[in-house]
């Protein structure tokens, strides 16, 4: 067959075949190499075949393919046809060519072919898959491998073996290990109290107490520590300072511990005694930045400080808390050194601390993704200290000191905020229970069945036959503020309450919070918040916002003394002195007031 000129083709044809085949500004999404691999192999095939035309794509097509049925052979195969052979040929981005691109004209054949026939069998063929190179398989591979290793192998199968995640066991009590917490840590709490040593005991009409101290500070002082010891007594002042006074020798100021290297603004809230150091802890503020919101410096996040006391030097921070420290304190758990801390972030921490109580060893942030506020803890005699009681928001939470969890809580104690709550000895309990059972059982006592050890309870018929050893119930003091109606005046009257503890039986079961009873009186207005109380183990000091101390009887609930020595401001905090006749109480005027027997002659007994 002869080959047509260029001036037989068609208008159209000559200006397709004018058009470039590709340009450098579209893309080419695969190597040289491969089009020149591919265009020697087209070249090969096309020269076995003789051919006389060729069929342009559009110009829109970056790559002009001989896939066109040229003419029949004798076997009625197609045959390639090309009007240049010896063209290079590039690799198409779209093997299908668009029919739009090609327009009518008035010759409607190509070298005796029908042109709409050969487009019909174009939009026919399936699309040319572009050759793959050794890379890009490479790649694909490693994708591959990746997303195996991300799904664990095929994904198909691992849909089939795909089990439903599974919700970790909520925490529960551990019978066991708190038994054996218990008999390595036996408890040294209340070591001291109403009925063994030269405290404070009885207070009422006829042994009463009054102010024989008044230790002054610049601002208000919201909490106090005694040394170990008992003979030093640290107040913390919102001013940024802690002072450090000599019980035994007149109440001398011995040192006064300030921050010197800190930048930003001290606010110091609570703190406590350890070996050779005092911790304190609060608030900071920046020095230089206001916030609107809380007509205040803007805060900081809030470390707890370790000062030196010989040298009066911050010597160690715990950093973590990103708002106000509002209780400290330190303990052995498992023959291990830690402090325990609560924040208005509503986080307690844990700080796990080398045998030198100033080198941090870890920090545990205990998240139960409820509290809004953690004011104060107290651990669950006959533990070992895997338990404690936190005053939480308006609760009572349960929480495992060993996993950091939260265990229980038990709700509706105050209608605002529980800020403070403390396990204490309660010398009258025995006595309180005999006569309540004593009225429930027609008449006649019933003797308690435990004493300070343990009581024998048979557990339940599937467990093994033997008495379990449990202590005697715990009893817990909490206080709280209520909300507010119109104006000033709280929605119910400010309480305190003492609660019952008892302990579960086995593994797995819940701890009991029963309240015994609380302590009103409709003079007793406490309707704030960061208020702590104290107990002796027979009378509960309750400080008010005016500036009074109620005393109640823990077993009759009575009111027993008021007594007024601050101004009316709030008192903040209330500590007994383990063995000397002392009660101390702070508050919002600046002032700590020490108090002791009063006898006939005005000369107080020491």
């Amino acid at each position: 067959m002869s080959i047509k000129s260029e001036d037989s083709f068609s208008k159209e044809t000559r200006k397709l075949r004018k058009k470039k085949l590709w340009t450098e500004n579209e893309p080419v999404d695969f190597h040289q190499g491969n089009r020149r691999h591919k265009t020697e192999q087209n070249r090969r095939r096309m020269s076995t075949r003789s051919s006389s035309s060729s069929l342009l794509f559009s110009p829109t097509i970056s790559y002009a393919s001989v896939v066109a049925t040229g003419s029949k052979n004798e076997k009625g195969k197609a045959k390639a046809i090309s009007d240049n052979p010896g063209q290079d040929m590039e690799v198409p981005s779209s093997p299908i060519p668009q029919p739009n691109s090609i327009e009518d004209h008035s010759d409607d054949s190509i070298d005796g072919y029908d042109t709409d026939e050969l487009l019909e069998k174009i939009e026919k063929l399936t699309p040319l898959q572009p050759l793959t190179t050794t890379s890009s398989v490479t790649r694909s591979k490693t994708k591959s491998k990746r997303r195996n290793r991300r799904t664990g192998g095929n994904t198909k199968v691992n849909q089939k073996r795909r089990q439903p995640k599974v919700t970790p066991a909520p925490p529960q009590y551990n019978h066991e290990r708190t038994e054996d917490l218990k008999s390595r840590n036996p408890d040294t709490y209340w070591k001291y109290h109403a009925d063994n040593s030269n405290m404070i005991g009885t207070v009422n009409e006829d042994m009463p107490i009054t102010a024989i101290h008044s230790l002054d500070d610049q601002g208000p002082v919201l909490g106090m520590a005694l040394s170990q010891d008992g003979l030093l007594l640290a107040t913390f002042c919102t001013l940024g300072s802690v002072k450090i006074w000599d019980i035994q020798d007149e109440f001398r100021l011995l040192r006064k511990l300030r921050d010197t290297s800190e930048d930003n603004i001290d606010e110091f809230f609570c703190g406590i005694f350890q070996d050779q150091f005092i911790l304190a802890g609060g608030k900071l503020k920046d020095r230089h930045r206001w916030s609107s919101e809380d007509d205040d410096c803007h805060i900081l996040p809030c470390p707890i400080k370790i000062f030196d006391l010989e040298h009066g030097t911050v010597i160690s921070r715990l950093e973590g808390h990103s708002e106000e420290i509002l209780c400290i304190k330190s303990l052995k758990f498992d023959q291990q050194n830690y402090y325990i801390t609560t924040s208005q972030d509503g986080y307690i921490f844990k700080w796990h601390v080398d045998s030198d109580w100033k080198t941090l060893i870890q920090s545990t942030r205990m998240e139960d993704g409820i509290t809004c506020m953690a004011f104060t803890v107290s651990f669950i005699p006959h533990t070992g200290n895997k338990y404690f009681l936190g005053a939480c928001d308006a609760h009572i939470r349960l929480y495992d000191f060993e996993e950091a969890q939260l265990l229980q809580t038990f709700e509706g104690i105050y209608s605002s905020y529980c800020d403070c709550g403390k396990f204490v000895k309660w010398l009258d309990q025995d006595l309180f229970m005999k006569q309540q059972t004593s009225e429930l059982v027609e008449g006649k006592p019933i003797e308690s069945h435990h004493d300070d050890d343990c009581d024998l309870i048979d557990i339940e018929e599937n467990e093994p036959d033997f008495p379990v050893k449990l202590p005697p119930p715990a009893y817990f003091i909490s206080r709280g503020a209520e909300m507010i109606d119109d104006g000033e005046v709280a929605s119910t009257p400010n309480t305190c309450t003492l609660h019952r503890l008892i302990y579960p039986k086995k593994t797995g079961e819940l701890f009991k919070l029963e309240e015994v009873h609380r302590f009103k009186n409709e003079n007793y207005h406490s309707n704030s918040w960061l208020v702590k109380v104290a107990s002796n183990g027979r009378y509960l000091f309750a400080p008010t916002m005016y500036g009074q101390l109620f005393i109640f009887n823990m077993m009759t609930c009575q009111l027993t003394a008021v007594i007024k020595e601050h101004e009316d401001s709030e008192v903040r905090d209330i500590l007994i002195h383990p063995y000397f006749p002392l009660v101390f109480s702070c508050g919002d005027d600046g002032a700590t007031k020490v108090y002791s027997y009063e006898i006939e002659d005005g000369v107080t007994n020491d």
